[in-house]
């Protein structure tokens, strides 16, 4: 199983953010679950977590905390889901990794009852840092963070709007993340209030939560 991130639900960090956002006592699609870490916890907060999963491998750790997980390519595979059925989709870290971001958010739409929300997070493209980067005319995509070589599609505050907007959502709000190194919520808090003069700048990860527009 490929290595992915420790959940961290440090209440200033993407991972708690999307778990508050998501809510208790809701039906939820959790869609690239990988190995549950985010379904754990919501299935502790009374959810009922249904999982889709490119990795085998992970798709069975993450069968533990799932009502049930569909093992495939979200973008191409048959989806047997009953229209309206989930209260929430969740996609924590996905759609920098699909080949069509777009197409892909308004197929799986039509799963949400009325009024159901879709909550993602995606890394920020114009962090200062890749700014900085590309002012010194430098630009390499690592192993993890922003520039992950596994990113097919990269999201500004700005294009991410647009996107789910495109898709037949209504945007609510766009939070955003910026983690300080080390395990200090004080940093972390210093870090946000930073990130508040300006999020397109400063933020590493945005955390977007939109409703179905009809």
């Amino acid at each position: 199983m490929s290595g992915y991130v420790p959940l961290s639900e440090r209440r200033h960090r993407a991972h708690a953010k999307l778990l508050d956002a998501v809510g208790t006592g809701n039906r939820v699609l959790d869609v690239g679950c990988s190995s549950g870490y985010l379904a754990r916890p919501l299935a502790e907060r009374g959810n009922t977590m249904v999982g889709i999963e490119l990795d085998p491998e992970a798709a069975r750790a993450a069968e533990e905390f799932c009502e049930r997980v569909l093992v495939g390519d979200v973008e191409t595979m048959e989806l047997p889901l009953e229209p309206g059925s989930f209260d929430v989709v969740l996609g924590g870290d996905v759609i920098e990794h699909l080949r069509d971001p777009g197409a892909t958010l308004a197929r799986l739409r039509p799963f949400l009852r009325p009024g159901g929300r879709i909550v993602l997070s995606t890394p920020n493209i114009a962090n200062w840092a890749i700014r900085l980067s590309l002012l010194s005319g430098r630009w390499r995509y690592t192993e993890r963070g922003i520039l992950d070589r596994s990113h097919t599609h990269l999201f500004t505050r700005a294009t991410l709007v647009e996107t789910l907007e495109r898709a037949g959502y209504r945007v609510e709000r766009i939070d955003f993340s910026v983690p300080v190194p080390g395990d200090s919520d004080l940093l972390d808090a210093v870090g946000r209030a930073i990130g508040r003069l300006r999020p397109s700048l400063f933020a590493y990860q945005f955390v977007a939560v939109a409703q179905t527009s009809s």
